[in-house]
């Protein structure tokens, strides 16, 4: 679009000048139209042009189909009460502002006029009492469980109204097949703008365009509107830096802090294996985790050792031992070697040998003397 500025367009009226059909049309393109240059949803849906405005009501529609934004979402639905009589009814949701439709056989009544709506509470008040009439009520509601079966899952995602026309003058059969897969309770059927009743008059194949009738319509006027799932979602890159779901694969930076309990099937180091354990300081390993749990030594027969292995391979062993040239068999085998034992004789008095030693020292087992009783054994290997 060719503009130009404002000092620029001052300057066409000066010392008399007259404009030419170019300085006009600069001028008129400099300026935004507010009906030709208005965006709407198939605009805001493409997200490529610089050169339309978006209006409240438009930007209202996209956060609010955007409904995760605030940890909901907003889906259509419908209730039905046939032969009804009384002066009120509560929804089974509470309705979004300004979405609420009602209709009494068909006829779609006014709002204030012929009924009250109080959103907080769902209650819809006639303004007389009604007797005998079929009434439906078509309404958006705020779904915060995205598995709820009362309406399609629309988290992380834009839905799109739609309308389709098909004139009495071409329209002859039982099916139609929409442009579009409407969402679950979106859709409203209109003949000669006689509200149609969904699962009595037609109905929709589930997760399909394809809309059946009861019967052949011919020579009638039949009006469909609806919503549809848009391509908008919260899984575009700049939102899904800001934003944790609970299905996309996304990179969480920064460091966190977590006040409760951090559970998990299991941690995955990237470059990593499912079968190798993460350790605390960022390595991996494929050892199980059992075999990082410090083990035991008591002063009992059985007599049984203890050790501790660590991340980086180093593994520290104990026991306790009786005297004599005894083979001894480690707690658990050292893989790749022993890197030193040192034995030390349990008594409170001097002993008559005067030394500890060891010898056929294995990865598996080792020789122990000591100057007691009993004693101690530390190994430390990898």
């Amino acid at each position: 679009m060719a503009t130009t500025r404002r000092n620029d367009i001052r300057t066409k009226f000066q010392d008399k000048d007259i404009p030419t059909q170019s300085d006009f049309d600069l001028i008129f393109d400099s300026f935004v139209h507010k009906d030709e240059d208005k965006a709407n949803f198939q605009i805001v849906e493409a997200g490529t042009s610089n050169e339309h405005y978006i209006t409240p009501a438009l930007l209202k529609a996209v956060f609010q189909n955007s409904g995760i934004l605030s940890g909901n979402c907003y889906a259509p639905y419908k209730e039905f009460i046939d032969d009804f009589t009384g002066l009120s009814i509560e929804l089974e949701h509470q309705p979004i502002e300004n979405s609420v439709k009602v209709f009494k056989n068909g006829q779609l009544l006014e709002e204030k006029k012929d009924y009250a709506l109080n959103h907080n509470t769902g209650v819809i008040a006639f303004s007389g009492i009604i007797t005998s009439r079929n009434i439906e009520v078509n309404y958006w509601f705020k779904n915060i469980n995205p598995t709820s079966g009362d309406s399609d899952s629309m988290f992380g995602k834009a839905s799109i109204p739609y309308k389709e026309n098909f004139s009495e003058l071409t329209f002859n059969s039982d099916t139609i097949t929409l442009k579009e897969t409407p969402l679950t309770y979106s859709a409203r059927i209109y003949k000669n703008g006689q509200l149609l009743r969904e699962n009595k008059d037609y109905s929709i194949v589930d997760g399909s365009k394809i809309v059946k009738f009861s019967a052949p319509i011919s020579n009638r006027n039949i009006e469909v509107d609806y919503w549809y799932a848009g391509p908008i979602s919260l899984t575009d890159p700049e939102l899904n830096t800001k934003y944790v779901d609970l299905t996309t694969n996304q990179s969480i930076k920064g460091n966190k802090t977590f006040t409760e309990t951090v559970e998990s099937n299991a941690f995955i180091k990237t470059g990593g294996a499912s079968n190798q354990y993460l350790m605390a300081d960022g390595s991996v390993t494929t050892s199980t985790g059992s075999d990082y749990d410090a083990g035991h030594a008591p002063f009992a027969i059985p007599l049984t050792g203890g050790y501790q292995k660590f991340s980086n391979g180093l593994i520290l062993q104990w026991d306790y031992i009786m005297n004599g040239s005894t083979n001894y068999t480690f707690p658990i085998a050292f893989p790749n070697r022993v890197g030193s034992i040192v034995l030390s004789t349990y008594r409170n008095s001097s002993g008559n040998k005067g030394f500890n030693h060891v010898y056929n020292v294995t990865g598996t087992s080792y020789n122990a003397i000591i100057d007691g009783s009993t004693g101690y054994m530390f190994a430390i290997g990898y």
